[in-house]
């Protein structure tokens, strides 16, 4: 089976009017990439990458592909994904990896894997044999603009949907202000319900352990990304010092720089993200290193390939995800748990 065409289409999300914001940014819109790898028999892979803010990102990206990867893509063996994979992180390596070229490396990766699923008529993580047909989610419904009453509805309407837990956003200005708001989700989702938190990238070591020390007497589950991506000393520091499990890894790039983070005991929870870790070849590689080091592996972000994944690493324990959408049905759940896909390669049904 040989790729015969590699498609490339891009959208523009419309800002809106009042934009989701975390300690970090602001996710004014952004858009997506679509990518269809079409193999010479017919079949079509489907893959993507999406960005929450710079509206110039998917245009950039598609251009990207076309022009750089498409090329090194069409007349291969598709069932050769990692040698494609490989090579692609080869050709642009001259002008860096790491960033856009990875978003857009992990697109297609996915496409080659829906291609592939689809061909053997089955479900992708089939392919790769799965310890489970589950995985307990989460919902994330906290961001940093909403008010507190916004928060409540948002979270009360997780639990109504049957997720077992829910992730807000802090780094506020003050403590004070991260607390109140704590305190008034947990009231809201009740003591059984799991609460995270997620701080993105915004405080420095000291203010960190300042607070991770006060949000594990809340009971929080986990604290996320507290320090910036890179400061694996300052990761490897607050792991040691705080009994509240630090959740890390979203922002890293490749099965190496993940390497070294477990070697260094950065982090109790790896959340690796789809388009920036290199898409599913590379995260089948960061999957089995988490279970080498016993580290367990919760997804950032959801989707059909995000659960699939998780389906088949050791010691995966939650995918995160929106609320449940009537339009696309992703996730069924059932009893906090999001059900493996049915359809051929990624298809949901």
């Amino acid at each position: 089976m040989k790729v015969k065409e590699v498609r490339v289409s891009y959208q523009n999300r419309p800002h809106a009017e009042n934009p989701i914001r975390d300690a970090l940014q602001t996710l004014t819109g952004g858009g997506s990439v679509s990518v269809e790898v079409e193999s010479d028999d017919g079949l079509v892979g489907r893959g993507g990458s999406s960005f929450g803010r710079i509206d110039g990102a998917p245009r950039t990206l598609a251009v990207l592909i076309e022009e750089i990867l498409a090329p090194k893509v069409v007349g291969r063996d598709a069932e050769q994904i990692p040698a494609i994979i490989e090579s692609l992180k080869v050709e642009t390596e001259y002008h860096g990896t790491e960033g856009l070229a990875t978003f857009g490396i992990s697109a297609i990766d996915v496409a080659l894997w829906d291609l592939l699923g689809k061909a053997h008529g089955v479900p992708t993580y089939q392919l790769w044999g799965a310890y489970r047909d589950r995985v307990p989610a989460y919902a994330m419904v906290g961001w940093s603009n909403w008010t507190i009453d916004q928060l409540r509805g948002q979270c009360s309407a997780a639990v109504e949907q049957g997720f077992h837990g829910v992730k807000m956003k802090v780094g506020a200005p003050t403590l004070e202000e991260d607390v109140e708001r704590i305190e008034a989700v947990r009231k809201e989702v009740g003591p059984d319900i799991k609460l995270m938190v997620d701080a993105n990238q915004a405080l420095t070591l000291t203010e960190a352990l300042r607070r991770g020390h006060v949000f594990q007497e809340l009971g929080v589950g986990w604290f996320e990304e507290p320090l910036r991506a890179d400061d694996f000393e300052g990761y490897a520091e607050l792991t040691q010092r705080l009994r509240l499990p630090i959740a890390a890894g979203e922002n890293l790039y490749s099965a190496r720089q993940f390497r070294e983070f477990f070697e260094r005991r950065c982090c109790d929870i790896v959340q690796p993200d789809l388009r920036r870790a290199g898409g599913p070849t590379e995260i089948r590689a960061i999957g089995a290193l988490a279970g080498a080091f016993g580290v367990p592996y919760a997804s950032h972000g959801g989707g059909p390939a995000a659960l699939s994944l998780l389906l088949c690493v050791p010691t995966a324990i939650f995918l995160e995800t929106g609320l449940r959408s009537s339009a696309d049905g992703f996730p069924r759940l059932e009893n906090g748990y999001a059900l493996a896909p049915q359809g051929a390669g990624f298809e949901w049904e």
